[in-house]
């Protein structure tokens, strides 16, 4: 029985061991380069790796925001009109990245470029309250915090932005929880791996996904 039972923990330590050498943990290291200068830094990551953002150097020694990926390489984000960015947050799904330029908190989007939060979401904002610096977004881009100016208390505080967008369960952001949301769900659902229909950015599309659908249904519309 000893013999047999020790087989059996061989046999099991040697799977573990197997598994661990394996593909299933595969392993790279990416140097991200710079803008053209001598220094850069990455602060934040999509969810599946695919797009890193922070800020680097360019030629002529200002820092810039950056939005990294595979495929483009560096980009150069821009600025509110200043000399320097640097980016610090990104969404899930690495559309949407968030950070300071020139003192103020920015988003950024492929289609708006980059955006001052505090002419955004000017009425939210206490007459001379400053959003200083946007320092994380939410997985799916709703939601953003950093730090600014609090007018009304004249100090320095942490912020919580909601941008109301997108809805809860709006798969294809399009202002709306509808039929398109809900076939969106039910066509990749059991997939893998972190997308739009992964509403809970939990990696898998499941029931939890097609609930936030068939709860917030009609929302918007």
């Amino acid at each position: 029985m000893c013999y047999t039972q020790n087989r059996f923990k061989a046999l099991i330590s040697a799977c573990v061991l197997s598994l661990i050498a394996t593909a299933g943990w595969s392993q790279s290291l990416t140097w991200l380069g710079t803008l053209g200068g001598n220094q850069s830094e990455a602060y934040g990551v999509s969810a599946d790796g695919s797009v890193v953002v922070s800020w680097a150097y360019n030629a002529a020694g200002q820092g810039r925001a950056f939005r990294w990926t595979a495929s483009g390489g560096m980009q150069d984000l821009g600025t509110l009109g200043g000399c320097c960015s640097g980016a610090s947050g990104v969404s899930a799904d690495g559309s949407v990245v968030v950070g300071k330029s020139d003192g103020r908190a920015f988003r950024w989007t492929a289609s708006g470029g980059m955006e001052d939060l505090n002419r955004t979401y000017a009425s939210l904002l206490t007459d001379g309250s400053l959003l200083v610096w946007a320092r994380a977004i939410s997985p799916s881009g709703r939601y953003i915090v950093g730090w600014g100016y609090n007018a009304a208390t004249n100090r320095i505080e942490a912020f919580l932005l909601d941008t109301g967008f997108p809805l809860r369960g709006d798969v294809d952001r399009n202002g709306c929880v509808d039929d398109a949301d809900l076939l969106a769900v039910l066509f990749a659902f059991g997939g893998q791996g972190y997308r739009n229909e992964d509403l809970n950015w939990d990696g898998t599309v499941d029931d939890a996904d097609l609930l936030q659908v068939l709860f917030n249904f009609g929302s918007g519309c």
